[in-house]
């Protein structure tokens, strides 16, 4: 199949019917993240019904609790998600299961193992499309309702995101596990070119971080306030910085540097993984609690509370200089434009390396030679766990140049079609595909 992209300055029209989309849990907010900013902007921008289905439902409701401060999650009563709210009956084509909805979006237990019941087989079975979210892996017997179904069901497989040339190529082709003549399976990879699914960019995204950095100063010091930090917000800081990265010992000499210089600095630390290098690095015996401030020389840290995705777009927007792990930080990063670090998730056989250098090559391209390089020479040493004291006083010089590349990255990404229009696009494509076929 042929895949066109819709123009990024052209709207495509709402889509009518209900989508499934499915997510295992890894680490409590990646991927969570990532199918919930997808799921909303299909609900709120395209008219879309949206089922998310998610394995770890105590990480989810922490997740949502964060995202909307109404709500109230009580991991021992679970049938108790919200103030007013309580899980509910919900019917589609006469099949009746117990969800929640919120923000839109109905939110459904996925429970490993599948239930034997056929009832939520049924409701996945009736959706319009079904999209497996980074290879989560469906189990078998619903697999076999989707397949047993006598309409035609759109199943994709979501892949990660991927800077690497093979990704053009392989999306949107099918996949061998098209079940029956009505349910066809196509792979969908997120990308930073034409030619690939994009990345996802909620209308108004843009703006709203121009309006955040027109008003830096503003933003930073209610953002401070907000979270508890008063004091902090009447201090001047030379530099601010955000940390939410994985474990990795180039952190601490990273933190021994900032602590070295003859500038202060600020660093702001959401909860996250990152929290016990940061509490080896102060030398301190007890976990490091949100809402605490610590300082070292010329380092002030602050830990912040887990944030709501809207409050974490603020941080990075309003930061000098942000580190981001993962997907989903890593993206919002590049629409913040600001200088950045991708800190990004290892796999045992090393090729997240090879990830890693495929993006750097496109995101690098037309910086001077020395900015290049102080940039790479800290991506590599990060991503080793290597030591990072000099190679960051290479780079902080270097922070000028890179903001202005960022904005001008940050338009680059801007003029291709978003990740979730870009779906749609696909979605109607694929239908009208089946009916012009004899």
């Amino acid at each position: 199949m042929l895949i066109m992209q819709p123009q990024a300055d052209r709207a495509v029209p709402d889509h009518s019917g209900r989508w499934s989309i499915f997510c295992a849990v890894i680490d409590n907010v990646g991927d969570m993240g990532v199918c919930w900013r997808l799921a909303r902007q299909l609900v709120a921008e395209h008219g879309i019904e949206v089922d998310l289905w998610v394995d770890d439902w105590a990480s989810l409701g922490r997740f949502l609790v964060a995202q909307d401060e109404t709500l109230v999650w009580t991991e021992h009563q679970p049938a108790v998600t919200a103030q007013g709210l309580p899980l509910q009956d919900l019917s589609v084509n006469g099949v009746t299961v117990s969800g929640v909805t919120v923000s839109g979006v109905t939110v459904l237990h996925w429970r490993r193992p599948w239930p034997v019941d056929q009832t939520l087989a049924r409701r996945v079975a009736d959706s319009d499309r079904v999209i497996e979210a980074f290879g989560c892996e469906l189990p078998d017997a619903l697999k076999q309702a989707m397949a047993d179904c006598k309409r035609s069901l759109s199943w994709i497989n979501l892949e990660y995101l991927s800077a690497e040339p093979w990704v053009r190529d392989c999306h949107g082709l099918p996949s061998p596990q098209s079940l029956s003549p009505l349910l066809h399976k196509h792979f969908f990879f997120p990308g930073f070119e034409t030619g690939t699914g994009g990345l996802l960019r909620e209308t108004g995204l843009l703006d709203q971080h121009q309006c955040w950095q027109v008003e830096a100063q503003h933003w930073r010091r209610q953002l401070l306030v907000c979270a508890g930090f008063g004091e902090l917000a009447q201090q001047s800081f030379a530099l601010v910085v955000s940390v939410f990265s994985y474990e990795t010992p180039a952190l601490q000499s990273w933190l021994q540097a900032l602590a070295d210089a003859d500038e202060r600095v600020l660093c702001l630390i959401p909860q996250g993984r990152a929290l016990g290098d940061v509490q080896r690095f102060l030398g301190r015996s007890q976990v490091l609690a949100p809402g605490s401030v610590h300082e070292q020389g010329a380092l002030t840290v602050a830990v912040l509370p887990f944030r709501s995705q809207q409050s974490y777009d603020q941080l990075l927007s309003v930061c000098d200089f942000n580190l981001v792990r993962g997907e989903d930080s890593f993206v919002r990063a590049q629409w913040a434009a600001k200088p950045f670090m991708w800190h990004i998730y290892a796999q045992h056989d090393g090729v997240h390396i090879d990830k890693l250098k495929a993006f750097a090559g496109l995101y690098l391209e037309g910086l001077p030679p020395g900015t290049r390089n102080a940039w790479l020479a800290f991506s590599m040493a990060w991503n080793l766990g290597e030591d990072c004291r000099d190679l960051w006083h290479h780079l902080r010089f270097q922070l000028s140049d890179l903001h202005a590349h960022a904005l001008k990255w940050q338009q680059k990404l801007s003029d291709l079609p978003d990740l979730a229009t870009n779906l749609v696009f696909f979605d109607q494509q694929s239908s009208a595909d089946k009916q012009s076929t004899p």
